[in-house]
């Protein structure tokens, strides 16, 4: 019985530690998306950050015109607010295998959502896409990670 119930015991640790070695490495691979990012366009700076949902999301944090308002929000009182600080990606969860769902994205450009997909393509590659009811009906962004000093972005030509 003591043989027994030693094979059972060590084959039980060995069970937790795959299992705990599996949530740290996939601890690891949800922490590559965070910080910043340039966007494609090369005037936005976006950091990404888990929220204290446990949620991803993306705000503001730099770019080419520090002092843009949102002058496209669809809500009037919120066309004076400035864009530097606000958040624009909201709610993606960790699917597994570098890819986030569940989201969405804002897009300052023409004050519209969208729902959003993110995919690390490469360690300092980000595919982001956004898009109207199903993945095919949008368009993808590649973002590289920025790892600039400051904020302040020289104004996109």
């Amino acid at each position: 019985m003591a043989r027994i119930q030693w094979r059972t015991r060590s084959g039980a640790c060995a069970l937790l530690f795959a299992v705990a070695l599996g949530v740290l490495a996939n601890d690891e691979q949800q922490s590559r998306v965070l910080g910043n990012w340039l966007t494609q366009a090369k005037d936005g700076i976006i950091q990404i950050s888990v929220a204290a949902g446990g949620a991803y999301e993306g705000r503001i944090v730099g770019g080419s015109h520090p002092g843009r308002v949102d002058e496209k929000n669809p809500d009037p009182a919120l066309r004076g607010k400035p864009l530097r600080g606000q958040v624009i990606m909201r709610d993606l969860h960790y699917d597994g295998d570098a890819k986030w769902s569940g989201g969405t994205i804002y897009e300052p450009d023409t004050g519209r959502s969208y729902k959003c997909l993110i995919e690390l393509i490469a360690p300092d590659s980000l595919k982001v896409r956004g898009f109207i009811g199903v993945s095919l009906l949008g368009k993808s962004q590649i973002w590289t990670r920025y790892t600039g000093a400051s904020m302040e972005l020289p104004a996109a030509r």
